[in-house]
């Protein structure tokens, strides 16, 4: 277990704040959050202690009766354990006493709170349903990315190309099974629509069923266009392969965006560019860190104000812009972000819904989330559509 700890701010009333937010993208959005936070409260302490085992360690401390004051966790369904054994703070007072009501969409709201009861603050966003494409590839071949309707239409285009051109459609890196996960939840998405997607994550999966194996069946064609080695391939060297022209399109979340800017000679719009997976324009599927805090602590006010700047626009511009995410409040000034994110947080702003992801866990249950990644272990295995159907049905059916 690697653990650090550091302490900033006055002498004042402390928070103690537990993450795994270390080096890269992540270490400098949260040291840029918690600078423009002594800045402006110089008053209250803040001591940031850094965990691998995140999860572990605050159920520990939880069971202790010794809790962090506050802790960075994936909101929504991740957080239903917690708020079932009432061991989160009630954090409304915050969200009601400036403008983040106002200025959230109801997606990110939906997954910061529980009957109707605030429990977190969430402060960045990720985007998983993108379809990223080589801009001259897609010339070569003949198509137009924006022009597929669907996931199954993905699926035939994918065929075409590897059968008339001989290059390859889509790289698809299954090594670890979250990258499969990613794929079904945004094809079954972009198929089957919205209400059936929520359906399945709100415990009524045996009645999609059929919805859950169409979806398995097309995740399957794509593995089947997928080069050889798609079982021994990781996301970081798919990605790399992208940036070297090696496919057509890449689906991921936007933060695969982050070493496109770092490719010499992959400029985006000109040689790179995307559009939302085939089905699902309109929507913004969501993955997000969020702020929870501890039912009991120790300086509640100093907590209060700590949550309080983590939602407010300068909080959230700090964090986001070096994070390569989009803040979740819709007025945070993005002129200093990259075109790519500007481009994110419009159709974030103009998008008729925010589903929550299921591959990160903000749509399931921890549990459930285990039992997923364990049929996409399965499923690339044996590609057996109707067994591994059968797996996904039970997976949601876990309550644990």
């Amino acid at each position: 277990m690697s653990r650090s700890s550091s302490a900033r701010g006055g002498a004042g009333s402390g928070v103690e704040l537990l993450h795994r937010l270390v080096g890269g993208d992540g270490g400098a959005a949260l040291e840029a959050l918690l600078d423009g936070f002594e800045q402006r409260h110089p008053d209250v302490s803040l001591g940031d202690v850094t965990d691998e085992n995140l999860s572990l360690e605050v159920k520990s401390r939880i069971l202790k009766e010794k809790p962090p004051d506050v802790w960075i966790e994936w909101p929504g369904k991740n957080l239903k354990p917690y708020d079932d054994a009432s061991v989160l703070g009630d954090v409304s007072a915050v969200w009601e006493a400036g403008t983040m009501e106002r200025h959230y969409l109801d997606g990110p709201k939906e997954a910061a709170r529980f009957e109707g009861t605030y429990r977190a603050v969430p402060i960045n966003i990720h985007r998983i349903n993108n379809l990223f494409y080589n801009v001259s590839e897609a010339e070569s071949v003949g198509i137009d990315p924006a022009e597929i309707g669907s996931p199954r239409a993905l699926a035939e285009e994918l065929n075409r190309i590897g059968e008339e051109t001989g290059r390859l459609g889509m790289l698809f890196p299954m090594k670890n099974p979250w990258t499969v996960l990613q794929m079904w939840e945004t094809v079954l998405l972009g198929e089957h629509g919205l209400d059936t997607y929520v359906g399945i994550t709100d415990e009524s999966a045996s009645a999609h069923r059929r919805a859950i194996a169409d979806a398995l069946d097309i995740v399957k064609q794509y593995g089947e266009a997928a080069p050889e080695d798609k079982l021994y391939t990781s996301l970081t060297d798919a990605n790399a392969r992208f940036t070297r022209g090696e496919s057509v399109f890449f689906h991921q979340g936007d933060w695969a965006a982050g070493e496109y800017a770092e490719a010499d000679g992959f400029g985006y719009r000109d040689d790179w560019d995307h559009v939302p997976f085939p089905g699902t324009d309109g929507l913004y599927a969501m993955n997000m860190d969020s702020v929870v805090s501890a039912a009991e602590t120790e300086n509640p006010e100093a907590v209060s104000t700590f949550l309080g700047y983590v939602g407010s626009a300068d909080g959230q511009k700090r964090f986001n812009q070096k994070k390569g995410s989009i803040p979740p409040r819709t007025d945070v000034d993005t002129d200093a972000f990259t075109p790519f994110l500007q481009d994110q947080q419009t159709a974030f702003q103009r998008s008729r819904d925010q589903p929550l992801s299921i591959t990160h866990g903000l749509g399931v249950r921890p549990a459930q989330l285990i039992e997923l990644k364990t049929a996409m272990s399965t499923f690339v295995s044996t590609w057996d559509v109707e067994a591994v159907a059968d797996d996904v049905v039970a997976a949601f059916d876990t309550r644990a």
